[in-house]
């Protein structure tokens, strides 16, 4: 990316989830169906062996709602099967979901379906309210990034997060075009580059 923004100063209850150390083996990463991200290279990968891996369109995370289990079934069943320390939810610039979030016109089916997502419209009406004047690139890397952070707030309203020894949530996205990590440092509230051990090293 050509430089972190500073996000919307919206009401959030991201506070303690931090930058920190993973361990693969106790990590669940939400991701998106068309990303392929180098996960050893990530530190989220130990001998071949990835963390888990949840894999949703624009790694959407539906809002947690006891009355639409159905919505959230993967995703709970994920973390109530194994010990998790850490959920990673990692966005890339190159996502073909997030296109039809800028090209409405073109992608007018798929922006339709998205739509009628909890999930997407938060992220839909987020970008319409603060930036509705930015255009080009500068437009793409933010919806990026907002959408990443939307999606931790609705990670964050899931009673086996929320409780005092839930999981840490972190908020990655992988930038395709320089093979960068950025994740987003909840004391400066922006997107910071990060380099994860072994992070450029040969596979």
């Amino acid at each position: 990316m050509s430089r972190p923004y500073t996000t919307s100063p919206l009401a959030s209850p991201r506070q303690r989830r931090a930058v920190a150390p993973l361990d693969p083996n106790h990590t669940l990463l939400i991701s998106c169906f068309d990303a392929v991200l180098p996960l050893e290279q990530m530190g989220l990968s130990v001998r071949g062996v990835p963390c888990a891996e949840v894999r949703s369109p624009a790694h959407l995370v539906a809002p947690w709602n006891a009355n639409a289990v159905d919505d959230s079934t993967s995703l709970m069943l994920s973390l109530s099967m194994r010990e998790t320390h850490d959920i990673v939810i990692c966005g890339h610039m190159a996502c073909r979901s997030l296109e039809a979030f800028l090209d409405e016109d073109r992608r007018w089916h798929l922006f339709q379906l998205l739509s009628q997502m909890p999930a997407a419209r938060a992220t839909i009406d987020l970008m319409r309210r603060n930036y509705g004047k930015l255009e080009g690139e500068a437009l793409r890397e933010v919806l990026a990034q907002e959408n990443v952070l939307t999606q931790v707030d609705h990670m964050l309203t899931y009673p086996l997060v929320t409780r005092e020894d839930g999981p840490r949530v972190h908020a990655w996205l992988y930038d395709e075009r320089d093979i960068s990590v950025w994740a987003y440092s909840f004391d400066e509230s922006q997107f910071v580059r990060y380099t994860p051990p072994g992070f450029g090293d040969e596979a």
